[in-house]
C-alpha cells in the first residue's frame, strides 16, 4: 500500500479546549455541548453528540472553541487516548487535541481507525512525570503514514461495519436491561405485580412480604489481592475483577488483570463460582455485576455466593437499588465510601413471596440469555475488529481503492 507522510498539522488544524469557570451558572445549561476526557471514559461508540455538560453562548464565548462535525476528538492528558468523531458542533475542556480535518486529505473516519491502531506511537509525545500530556505543538509535528483518500475510504467502511454491528448490538443490550428494570420497579417497587389488587397491603408491604437481609441470601465474600510483587500469581485465565472490570457491565465477561493457577491457590477460599452477585462497596460505591466464568476480586467488592440461583435476576436488581443506601451506610467522615461485610450482609432488603420471585425469573431469564448472547457476539466482533486493524494500516492487508 502506497503511502505519504505528513505531520498531523498537514492534515488539519489541531485546536485544544477549555473551562468555562464551573463556579458561574450563567455559562452553563444551554444547548451546546461540552466534554471532558471523564466523558470518553469507557464510550465504546465511534461517534459522540454530548456529554454530561451543556454550555450556552456566554460560556462559549468565555473560555472554550465550537468545534465542527467530523472534527476528530483526541484526549491528550489524564489519560492520553481516548478517540471518538463529533457527530454534531462540539466544545471540549483542555484535555483534547482536537483535530479539524482537511477532507481534500485525509477521511475523518480513516483517522479515528489509524490513531486507535497507533496509540502506543503518539503516547510516546507526551511529558510530564506525574501526568504526562501531548502539547499542542508535539501533537502538530506527529508524524502519520496516510493513504490515497480511496483506499482510506474503504479501510474506513470496512472497520466502521464492525463498529455499527457493535453499536446495533448495544442498543439491543441496553433495550433489555431498560426493560428488565422496568419490570422489577413495576412488581417490586412499585407493588404492581400481577393480581396486586387482590392482595391486602399490611405496614405498607403486600402480605406476605417479609424484611430481611443479604445475608439470608447466600454466602457473603470479600475479596482480596495476591501480592504484587509475586508476578507468579498473576497473568492465568482466572477472572480477578476490580470495580472498573464491572462499569456498565450486567456480565463480567473479560478482566484487566488475571490470576495464574498459583494465585488460584493463594486464597482458595475466596474464588466465587460462575453466577455470582458482585457489588463495589469501597470507592466507586453500588457498581453491581455478574461473573460469567469462576473468579476472585479484589478486597473493594463483597460478592453473594447464591443460595438458591433462580434469586439471581431478583437480587441483581436488588442490589443495584441499594446504591444510595450503600453510600450512605459506608460514608466513614473519609474520602471515600467504605461498606464492610459486616455492613453489607446485614443490609435490609425488601423481600416478595417466593412464588413471585420464581415468576420474575421465568420472566427475565431469557432477557439475561439474550443479552449474554449479544455481549459474546460483540466481544468476537471487536476482536476481529482488533485483528484487522493493524494489518489494514500497515498494507500488510491490501485493499482495492
Amino acid at each position: 500500500m502506497e503511502t505519504t507522510t505528513y505531520k498531523i498539522s498537514d492534515i488539519g488544524e489541531v485546536v485544544g479546549g477549555g473551562t468555562p469557570s464551573t463556579a458561574n451558572s450563567d455559562f452553563w445549561g444551554g444547548d451546546i455541548p461540552w466534554i471532558s476526557p471523564k466523558d470518553l471514559t469507557g464510550y465504546k461508540s465511534v461517534y459522540i453528540s454530548h456529554g454530561e455538560s451543556f454550555l450556552n453562548k456566554t460560556g462559549l464565548k468565555s473560555g472554550t472553541k465550537l468545534l465542527p462535525k467530523d472534527t476528530v476528538l483526541f484526549s491528550s492528558r489524564a489519560p492520553i487516548g481516548y478517540v471518538a468523531i463529533a457527530s454534531n458542533p462540539i466544545c471540549t475542556n483542555q484535555g483534547f487535541k482536537s483535530i479539524i480535518c482537511n477532507k481534500e486529505i485525509i477521511n475523518p473516519l480513516f483517522l479515528y481507525y489509524y490513531i486507535k491502531g497507533n496509540l502506543d506511537y503518539i503516547k510516546l509525545f507526551g511529558t510530564g512525570a506525574t501526568f504526562p500530556e501531548i502539547s499542542g505543538a508535539a501533537m502538530r509535528k506527529i508524524k502519520v503514514q496516510i493513504p490515497s483518500l480511496p483506499t482510506q475510504q474503504k479501510i474506513a467502511s470496512i472497520l466502521s461495519a464492525y463498529d455499527r454491528l457493535i453499536e446495533n448490538n448495544t442498543r439491543r443490550i441496553r433495550l433489555l436491561e431498560q426493560m428488565a428494570e422496568n419490570l422489577y420497579k413495576e412488581w417490586f417497587v412499585r407493588f404492581r405485580f400481577p393480581e396486586h389488587e387482590n392482595v391486602e397491603i399490611v405496614n405498607g408491604l403486600p402480605k406476605g412480604w417479609e424484611i430481611k437481609i443479604i445475608a439470608d441470601f447466600g454466602r457473603i465474600e470479600t475479596g482480596k489481592t495476591p501480592p504484587m510483587s509475586n508476578r507468579d500469581l498473576y497473568g492465568g485465565d482466572i477472572l480477578f475483577v476490580k470495580t472498573p472490570d464491572m462499569h456498565g457491565k450486567l456480565f463480567v465477561r473479560s478482566t484487566s488483570e488475571t490470576l495464574s493457577q498459583e494465585g488460584n491457590n493463594y486464597q482458595r477460599t475466596k474464588l466465587l463460582p460462575i453466577n455470582s452477585i458482585m457489588v463495589s462497596c469501597i470507592g466507586t460505591a453500588g457498581i453491581v455485576s455478574i461473573n460469567t466464568n469462576l473468579a476472585h476480586t479484589n478486597q473493594q467488592i463483597n460478592s453473594i455466593i447464591l443460595n438458591n440461583l433462580e434469586d439471581l435476576e431478583w437480587l441483581y436488581y436488588v442490589c443495584r437499588q441499594l446504591k444510595p443506601t450503600i453510600e450512605l451506610f459506608g460514608a466513614t467522615g473519609a474520602t471515600m465510601t467504605n461498606l464492610s461485610k459486616g455492613k453489607f450482609e446485614k443490609l435490609k432488603i425488601v423481600v416478595p413471596k417466593v412464588d413471585f420471585r420464581g415468576a420474575f425469573h421465568k420472566r427475565i431469564r431469557p432477557y439475561f440469555k439474550e443479552i449474554y448472547a449479544l455481549e459474546q457476539q460483540n466481544t468476537f466482533l471487536t476482536r476481529q475488529r482488533d485483528l484487522l486493524l493493524p494489518r489494514l494500516m500497515s498494507g500488510k492487508l491490501e485493499v482495492k481503492s
